[in-house]
């Protein structure tokens, strides 16, 4: 073996050993029963490298694991299920922004999918990652949904707890949702604009792209200048424009989050018309680090703490 070649060997095997290490380390964590706050703080030694300050916080996620131990409301409770936040929406006279319904079941079990559209999108009410979009409905079957969006990830087997202690999630509660699919013009699914809002006031946001190939996000302050932050993705290759009707993007994530110290709106935008896609008051779960890791700081001053009761 080459000299070049070993290296590059040495690197790939050092790389495996330290995610065996790292799943095991979390695996294990997630199933112990340590008190939410030293929870908090060894689960983000372990993904960000540092130990919060959960007592004094001023980083974004150090705040949003604070958030965690000392603020929840049943409204929060609501408007994280999926079927529940849109009544929220109708409520708040933003009817018109609600990606439509196709079915609603209580259990993946129940769905059949001679009920169903051609294309049609397949989501757990209770949970971040379980999605199924299909394009074309003869290239699918239950048993592909099914393994896509059944098990549900956000609470641990062994202790019944949220994994990330999020105490807005409720184990139990979740449900499957059917809503129509949302395609741009070229067929690919749309970018997601991801708005930070604190006390009712939108202060950043980030735009997911390439979302059906390879996921990028750009982040943007909310004057849409482009920041040189990275966070879980890398930056698109595309050039991101800000959307004409921007400012009416704005105008609904003020509607949407005044009633809540931080949340996070996310909507969609194709070709002028704004679709609703959810609220999200654990962005990342707080456990994921920015880099470079002074904009944990400079997010983190967007809040300000001291106004929660």
């Amino acid at each position: 073996m080459s000299k070049i070649k070993f290296i590059v060997s040495s690197i790939k095997e050092g790389r495996l050993i330290r995610n065996i290490i790292f799943r095991h380390k979390h695996k294990r964590l997630i199933d112990s029963d340590l008190p939410d706050k030293e929870y908090l703080i060894k689960m983000g030694k372990l993904r960000m490298g540092y130990i919060m300050n959960l007592d004094n916080p001023t980083t974004f996620n150090e705040k949003l694991n604070w958030y965690k131990l000392n603020y929840c409301t049943d409204l929060m409770k609501k408007v994280v299920d999926k079927i529940e936040v849109k009544q929220y929406i109708i409520e708040k006279g933003l009817k018109y922004i609600l990606i439509p319904t196709i079915k609603e079941y209580e259990s993946v079990d129940d769905i059949i999918l001679s009920d169903l559209p051609n294309q049609f999108v397949v989501k757990n009410t209770m949970d971040s990652g379980g999605v199924y979009v299909c394009k074309d409905k003869s290239k699918t079957s239950i048993g592909l949904i099914k393994e896509k969006i059944r098990v549900v990830k956000n609470f641990s087997l062994k202790t019944g707890k949220h994994v990330n202690r999020e105490p807005a999630y409720i184990s139990g509660a979740n449900r499957i949702l059917v809503e129509e699919l949302l395609n741009t013009q070229d067929g690919h699914a749309p970018w997601d604009y991801k708005f930070f809002c604190f006390n009712g006031e939108p202060k950043f946001l980030f735009v997911g792209s390439d979302r059906d190939t390879n996921v990028c996000f750009d982040f943007f302050d909310i004057d849409f200048n482009w920041l040189d932050v990275r966070q879980g993705h890398p930056h698109s290759k595309h050039r991101i424009e800000k959307p004409k009707n921007y400012d009416r993007m704005l105008e609904i994530c003020r509607i949407l989050s005044k009633d809540f110290p931080h949340v996070r709106v996310d909507l969609y935008n194709i070709d002028g018309k704004i679709y609703f896609g959810e609220l999200t008051f654990y962005h990342f779960a707080g456990l994921t680090p920015f880099k470079p890791q002074k904009w944990d700081k400079i997010f983190g001053d967007y809040w300000d703490i001291s106004t929660i009761k």
